[in-house]
């Protein structure tokens, strides 16, 4: 609302006083409201009071003026010497007057010096009449300070446009001179860093934070030294170098990249003297020690370089000999991997093809196209690009000539791709990238281009060739010697050098551009120095300012610009030629003003700014001179205005009085005071002191304070307004000059509280003339609390589902109060108070829900909720939930620990001991724990409990313990636990162990020492036993390996043999004597004691009993037999029927009186296997023969293929493999034998068909020539069974009658002559009788005789008894005897040449027969 003024009333005031009315017929409260509250009663009062003064001038009364100082001047000029007051400024006025208005003016000269900041006090009672001294108005008649009061001020920008600080000018002012300095200081910083000389410098983004960093690597010191370092900018330090790390020796060159794939950027130097690469493994913070691997020899350049787009860098690299190669880093070995190489031929344009001399090597993404290339240069300036194809080099992918020097990488066209510039031996060629080659623009006109580089350096969209020319030094580093040339450079052009010469630093030797902090601006990074040799690097900026934004600078510079840390300035421009205020001046009346309580009207001048990157403005120096005239009425104080003032210096009594008008000011200088002109009526003012009004307290709540003092009526007629006055500390000192309010009423109702707050308040009232009552008392007040929002309800604390442990979450009721926040409490046990407690969270008011974290797993806790308002109040009492216990959800891992005996067996001790381990604390958990035994029979339960077990027998811990051998895996498999409320779950577990359960058994020979026959040969005989019986049929199968060894000549035969029924009987075959070691090998699980055995092998002959006794008394040994004689085989006449399966039947003779072992060897006993196969029938591959006896039924199956009857064969052979060995002893040795056995096919029955033409019911059957027919061919039949039987008797008779030794196939005349080989002559065995010689008569293999003899014996002799066969058998030793060959000479010294033409002789009364050795 607007407060309405009565305009009766408020004639009787100055204008200057009018604002003091608003709100005299309203109660005002502090926040500006305003309520209607006077009565009618007191309107009409009021507008009678208004017609008052009126009264107070008589009609004879006159109101006069005055225009001049004293002494009748118009100005006087004020000299000021600051800080002191200069009264020498007055005004004559007559006695008995009240001035009704008066004012005058302050002029000031922007020629004259200026006194600061200026300030009238008329009555020198600190309440100034007129001051200049506001924030922001600086010197008077000289703006210099911004608009928050200070003489300089530093704006932070960002590249491009921004704004300069405020300046306010007196709106009524004449600007007559304007001075400014504004320095830029670049974010980067910059200056010169004397890291000493380097021999090359390099962009990297070493510590990965998206800003490039120059890496230098130092020159070589005198003691081959070299160091690395780079320079990095932050935000905080802004530019500055690391300390240097050392690395090889000699390097001449660095890289950097990623060579290990971890993300992390490490560092190469590489020494092309050595070829070593010396590696900085970046480990996150810092680097590793150097590492040095070996790189190609004669290396001429190495760069690191993602050749083969694995994601880490490869070491590339080219030598002298042509060759350019590629290196991986082997994480594994912490080493490069072997190089891959690729041999760059010669130009072969000059008819050269060898190695080229490589000098240059560039590795990039040439072609933006995210592959990384190679591109090499030999000496004669011939260049060829090289890629990676499938582990290897691929190229020359493009070549090309006329670039041999300063090669520059660059986008010369923008096109995104990399194109090539530098000289020739004519010129200088620009090779433009097309995306597949490079195309050429020469031109023959030489240019200095050495360590130069192209870039836009200065922002301006064209690309620039900048040449560091050196120059010569002086010596002295206050000068600058050498420049930095310039050439603008696009795909086709190089225009001729600049005008502009950049000057960095002294002695330019090297240049390298990159925005180090980002800003758009380009670093240089120059290589510069004379007395202190390091880097220069900054960037070059351009700033301008414009003071009236009309596009146009009022104020620019470019060039290099620092932050004066490093020795480089800011970039410093500055208004010499007052540019400002030509602008400021044209803009000034179209600003908006802005008048203080003084009447000063001021404008706020914006101008703005420019600069091409990002840094801060130092804006200092200001002087805007200006002259102005202010006029000097109204202030805010009491008095209101300057007539006020003069009448309270007003005496009763005539004549006139002299008025001072005081001025003081903050420095020396001067002013005018002029245009004085005041108004006055006869009649001195009332100057009476008002009553002291009292303040009492209506009324505080928690939204207002209600204060009230003594009726405005009691205030006297001439009351204005009360003023009111609140301080809000008790150590705060009340400022008059500071009123909290205006009001007309006699309260206040002040809304602008804060509950809990104190505030203390007073009020004076305010009178014509600036009369002001005395303050009253001092009034303090607190705003009360409301009430407490009520008890949160609802609550629910439980345990977080799922989580790692340490969590509770609580939920709750939102309460229906009006609240601010929400505090939790968290206590181990239950309580009902929060007196006391601190809370354990803060929850905004929006959530009902928390979750209180960082507790203690199983420990017990409560918790309560209360709401808090606005105030800090809330309800102490409480109810609190709980108990909850956090838990860790996730399974607790158990480290299950099973441990048994390594080895055991039945017999022998078993244990075992499982154990369980939590967080390395062992424990026995919850849950179930089932220990079970894996073995080759299947799986048994063992234990399902965490007690050991300690057995003294294996056998004790199950019943099938007999049964099981081998590894054998015991497993504990625990189940896992849920968990309880307090008690964290733990997940199940399962682990194993291992034990090798073995067989006891004995491995032995059957002889000690074994002696090879005449055939070189001897049958061993092993056997392995149980030592337990129940045992023994699991050794069934087992296998050796036997080796015969002669140590002096390192002869050896092996081989590898199978135990059955408990033994194994195998011929072993040596020609030397030796040792024959048998080695159990598997199953390794039989323990043997020793599962080898060592068994001497002596050669036929020199065995020897062991008879040491003196005495000529020799024991009879027990008989062995000395020879064995061959068994027969008989299998009758084999007749093969395709028509159905059949097995053939055969008998097996032993004509020894010993027993013989006989083995079939089933090794293809057929010549036609792949239509017709032969074997023994299951369970016939081994047999023993008695003495003297037959096997009869040996059965051999027959197998036919599916196309035997395409086959055409109608007989063929059944050759049958054995072996026969004496049953009880271990000589004679073994004998191999092979029965040929001949087969027939059965032929077709023959059917005769009746002649078709007869019919059987047409004919007529003569039965005596039927029965002639039949009788004819029983004849026929009879006959020839009658010859053939008497054959057969001829046969047998001649056969019994006959030695059999004689009978050979001579008798029968039915088989060829056989030719006998000749054959080395072998000895018979020493001490072995004539008549146990192995019968060496050669027989000829054909079938038909074996057939025809075995048929004989299986008809004739089988079916006689034993003794028979006994008998005819020592008939035919005796024969056999006769028989022989044996001569006797003069001496009685019998004599025998073998079959071979060796000659053995027996002495008489000898048994033995020996060997005739001439």
């Amino acid at each position: 609302m607007e407060a309405v003024l009565i305009p009766q009333f408020s004639s009787l005031f100055p204008q200057t006083r009018r604002r003091h009315l608003k709100g005299w017929l309203f109660s005002v409260n502090a926040t500006g409201d305003v309520m209607k509250r006077t009565s009618p009663i007191l309107i009409v009062f009021l507008l009678l009071l208004s017609s008052a003064p009126l009264g107070l001038v008589t009609a004879s009364g006159e109101a006069t003026s005055f225009n001049t100082f004293s002494g009748g001047l118009a100005t006087v000029d004020v000299t000021l010497q600051g800080s002191t007051t200069n009264n020498s400024t007055t005004i004559d006025v007559p006695r008995n007057v009240t001035f009704t208005s008066a004012t005058f003016e302050v002029s000031v000269d922007s020629t004259e010096d200026s006194p600061g900041q200026l300030w009238i006090d008329i009555n020198e009672d600190g309440i100034f009449e007129w001051e200049f001294t506001a924030t922001g108005y600086g010197d008077i008649g000289h703006q210099n300070q911004f608009y928050d009061g200070n003489e300089w001020f530093v704006s932070s920008v960002a590249s491009g446009n921004s704004t300069v600080p405020g300046v306010l000018i007196p709106s009524s002012s004449t600007i007559q001179s304007s001075a400014l300095e504004a320095k830029f200081s670049p974010r980067a910083g910059g200056g010169f860093f004397p890291i000493g000389a380097y021999q090359e410098v390099i962009e990297t983004d070493i510590d990965g934070d998206g800003n490039p960093e120059p890496m230098f690597l130092s020159e070589i010191q005198s003691n081959n030294s070299t160091t690395i370092t780079w320079a990095d900018w932050s935000p905080n330090s802004s530019i500055s170098t690391v300390t240097p790390i050392q690395t090889c020796d000699n390097a001449t060159s660095i890289s950097v990249g990623d060579i290990n794939g971890d993300g992390d950027n490490d560092i190469v130097a590489f020494a092309s003297n050595s070829g070593q690469a010396c590696i900085h493994m970046a480990n996150g913070s810092t680097f590793d020690p150097v590492q040095n691997s070996t790189v190609i020899g004669g290396m001429v350049s190495a760069k690191l370089g993602d050749i083969d787009s694995d994601g880490a860098a490869e070491v590339i690299s080219i030598n002298s000999e042509g060759n350019l190669a590629f290196q991986s880093w082997n994480n594994s070995t912490s080493g490069l991997s072997s190089a891959v190489t690729q041999r760059v031929d010669s130009n072969e344009s000059s008819g050269i093809s060898m190695g080229a001399n490589l000098l240059t090597l560039l590795v990039d993404d040439f072609f933006g196209n995210g592959n990384i290339s190679a591109l090499v240069m030999d000496d004669t300036g011939y260049w060829s690009l090289w890629q990676h194809f499938s582990g290897a080099w691929g190229g020359p992918i493009t070549e090309f000539d006329d670039i041999s020097s300063n090669e520059i990488l660059t986008d010369l066209d923008g096109d995104g791709d990399l194109d090539l510039f530098g000289t020739s031996d004519v010129g200088y060629a620009f090779r433009i990238n097309d995306g597949t080659k490079w195309d050429l623009n020469s031109t023959q006109n030489q240019i200095y281009m050495a360590n130069s580089t192209i870039s836009d350096f200065d922002n301006d969209g064209v690309l620039d060739l900048m040449t560091p020319i050196p120059g010569v030094s002086d010596g002295s580093s206050s000068t600058i010697e050498g420049n930095i040339s310039l050439r603008t450079i696009n795909a086709t052009n190089l225009s001729a050098p600049s005008m502009l010469q950049l000057q960095p630093w002294s002695i330019p030797t090297s240049i390298l551009l990159m925005d180090m902090d980002g800003d758009g601006v380009l670093e240089h990074v120059v290589s510069a120095g004379e007395t202190s040799l390091g880097a220069f690097i900054g960037g070059w900026h351009s700033v301008e300012l414009d003071a009236d934004g009309d596009g146009s600078p009022e104020m620019s510079r470019e060039g290099y610009a620092g932050d004066s840390s490093n020795g480089l300035e800011p970039l410093a421009m500055t208004d010499d030629a007052d540019a400002i205020r030509a602008d400021l001046s044209q803009i000034q009346n179209s600003l908006p003003t802005v008048t203080d309580e003084y009447g000063i009207s001021m404008v706020n001048f914006t101008m703005g700014v420019k600069s091409s990157g990002d840094g801060a403005f130092n804006y200092s120096n200001m002087d805007i001179g200006y002259d102005c005239v202010f006029l000097v009425d109204q202030n805010p104080h009491v008095m209101a205005n300057l007539s006020n003032s003069f009448n309270q210096q007003m005496t009763g009594g005539v004549g006139n009085f002299t008025i001072s008008i005081p001025v003081n000011s903050t420095k020396a200088g001067e002013i005018s005071l002029t245009n004085i002109f005041g108004m006055m009526i006869p009649g001195a003012p009332n100057l009476s002191i008002p009553i002291t009004p009292v303040v009492t307290l209506v009324s505080a709540t928690t939204d207002e304070i209600l204060v009230s003092w003594n009726d405005s009526i009691e205030f006297g007629e001439d009351f204005i307004e009360f003023e009111i006055f609140r301080l809000v500390s008790q150590n705060e000192t009340l400022d008059l000059n500071s009123v909290y309010n205006r009001t007309f009423l006699n309260e206040i109702r002040d809304t602008n509280v804060t509950v809990g707050s104190t505030y203390w308040y007073a009020v004076r009232s305010t009178h014509s003339y600036g009369i002001a009552s005395n303050l009253s008392n001092i009034l303090q007040v607190t705003v009360p609390y409301p009430a407490p929002p009520l008890a949160v309800s609802g609550l629910s604390l439980t345990d977080v589902d799922g989580d790692v442990g340490g969590e509770l979450e609580l939920s709750w009721n939102h309460s229906q109060d009006q609240f601010s926040f929400y505090e939790v409490y968290l206590e181990n046990l239950q309580f009902s108070s929060i007196s006391g407690l601190s809370p354990a969270a803060n929850i905004t008011s929006a959530n009902n829900s928390t979750t209180l974290s960082g507790l203690i797993d199983g420990q017990e806790y409560w918790a309560a909720v209360v709401a808090v308002d606005q105030y800090g109040n809330k309800t102490t009492a409480v109810e609190s939930v709980g108990p909850a216990y956090p838990r860790n959800d996730q399974p607790s891992v158990v480290n299950l620990q099973l441990s048994v005996s390594p080895e055991t067996s039945v017999g022998s001790p078993f244990t075992l001991e499982v154990t369980a381990e939590i967080d390395g604390t062992q424990v026995t958990p919850s849950g179930d724990i089932v220990i079970s035994m894996v073995t080759n029979m299947g799986t048994y339960p063992v234990s399902t409990d965490w007690n050991s077990i300690d057995l003294t027998d294996f056998a004790e811990l199950i019943s099938a313990a007999a049964d099981i051998s081998g590894e054998v895996t015991f497993w504990a498999n625990y189940s896992g636990y849920s968990g309880d409320a307090q008690n964290r779950p733990i997940a199940a577990a399962s682990t194993s162990a291992s034990t090798s359960v073995s067989v006891g058994a004995t491995f032995v020979a059957s002889e000690n020492i074994y002696e090879l026959d005449w055939d070189n040969e001897t049958i061993v005989r092993v056997n392995l036993t149980a030592l337990n019986p129940n045992q023994q049929t699991m050794l069934e199968g087992a296998s050796f390996n036997w080796t015969a060894y002669n140590s002096t000549t390192g002869t050896t035969n092996s081989g590898s043999e199978i135990i059955g029924n408990g033994s194994s009987q195998f011929i072993v075959s040596f020609t030397e004597e030796g040792i024959l070691f048998i080695n159990l090998t598997s199953p390794d699980w039989i323990d043997a004691g020793t599962n080898s055995l060592e068994i001497p092998l002596v050669l036929y002959g020199n065995m020897v009993d062991d008879n040491s006794s003196d005495q000529n008394d020799t024991e009879p040994d027990e008989w062995a037999p000395s020879s064995m004689i061959d068994v027969t085989l008989n299998c009758g006449s084999v007749v093969i029927d395709i028509e159905s399966l059949q097995v053939i039947e055969c008998t097996i003779m032993n004509p020894n009186n010993y027993s013989i072992d006989i083995v079939l060897e089933p090794d293809g006993w057929s010549d036609w296997s792949q239509y017709i196969e032969f074997s023994p029938v299951p369970g016939q591959n081994e047999f023993t023969i008695p003495g003297s006896s037959y096997l009869v039924g040996m059965e051999i199956s027959t197998t036919l293929s599916s196309d035997f009857a395409d086959s055409g064969l109608t007989e063929g052979l059944i050759q049958i493999d054995l072996r026969q060995s004496p049953t009880n002893y271990s000589s004679p040795a073994a004998k191999p034998l092979t029965f040929d056995i001949t087969w027939e096919l059965k032929e077709d029955e023959q059917v005769v068909d009746p002649n078709p033409t007869e019919n059987n019911t047409n004919k007529t059957t003569e039965t005596k020539d039927e029965s002639s027919s039949d009788n004819t061919v029983l004849i026929v039949g009879g006959l020839g069974a009658f010859a053939v039987a008497a054959l057969v008797v001829f046969i047998v008779l001649r056969i019994r009658n006959s030695d059999l030794e004689d009978w050979d196939e001579d008798d029968l005349d039915m088989e060829p002559e056989v030719e006998v080989k000749d054959r080395a002559s072998k000895p018979l065995p020493v001490g072995v009788a004539l008549d146990e010689f192995e019968d060496k008569t050669i027989f000829d293999e054909s079938p038909d005789r074996p057939d025809l003899i075995n048929e004989f014996d299986a008809e004739d002799e089988y079916e006689e008894s034993t003794e028979e066969s006994e008998a005819e058998y020592e008939d035919y030793e005796e024969s056999t005897e006769e028989d022989s060959g044996i001569t006797v000479d003069e001496h009685g010294t019998e004599w025998y040449e073998d079959e071979v033409g060796v000659w053995w002789f027996r002495d008489p009364g000898e048994e033995d027969w020996a060997e005739f050795v001439e």
